[in-house]
């Protein structure tokens, strides 16, 4: 499988994208062998670094027009590390060494999952409407289908018939047409 790298620029603060800018600049300019022509050269990208840092140190001690400026920066610079996310890709394909040498974070690889788990905290409560019941469960590795069988007797006395209520997706399903008072 192809290694990539992540952004998730949406997630990171202020603070955090001017660290990330800065790492991607600094490893663009050691490995300019490999990374020989980015679609936005060092020069603008390292000018573009030094307005941020101004940018949000003006926002710190400034007022809402300070912070709109620093804010309108933080979109170029998001846009600026697409277009070179999307450049080093495209030199990388998909060789891990070569983006690991980018600045930018590795994608974790997808993993088989082995074993499916079993749900935790599984709850049945009782509803507004007579004979149905809302059965509620925690989320359970590598679980996409969830299957609710029910028995009529007790399980603990011995060999018993189970029958299928429902096969949902979701964590949570309201069985209906149930005895009202019976277990």
């Amino acid at each position: 499988m192809r290694q990539n790298i992540k952004l998730s620029l949406y997630k990171l603060a202020v603070l955090q994208l001017l660290a990330l800018l800065n790492n991607v600049i600094e490893k663009l300019t050691a490995n300019a062998a490999v990374f020989t022509t980015p679609p936005i050269t060092l020069v603008a990208m390292k000018t573009l670094s030094d307005t941020f840092t101004k940018a949000i140190n003006a926002a710190t001690e400034g007022g809402v027009a300070d912070r709109k400026e620093r804010d309108k920066l933080v979109l170029e610079v998001r846009t600026m590390l697409r277009i070179q996310a999307d450049y080093v890709r495209s030199v990388c394909n998909g060789d891990a060494a070569l983006l690991a040498l980018s600045g930018f974070a590795l994608s974790k690889l997808p993993e088989p999952i082995n074993e499916v788990g079993v749900p935790q905290r599984v709850k049945a409560d009782a509803t507004d409407v007579s004979g149905n019941v809302l059965v509620r469960w925690g989320k359970a590795e590598g679980g996409r289908m969830y299957r609710l069988e029910q028995v009529s007797v007790d399980p603990a006395l011995g060999a018993v018939s189970w029958s299928g209520v429902a096969l949902t997706g979701r964590q949570r399903v309201v069985i209906s047409g149930l005895e009202p008072f019976k277990a």
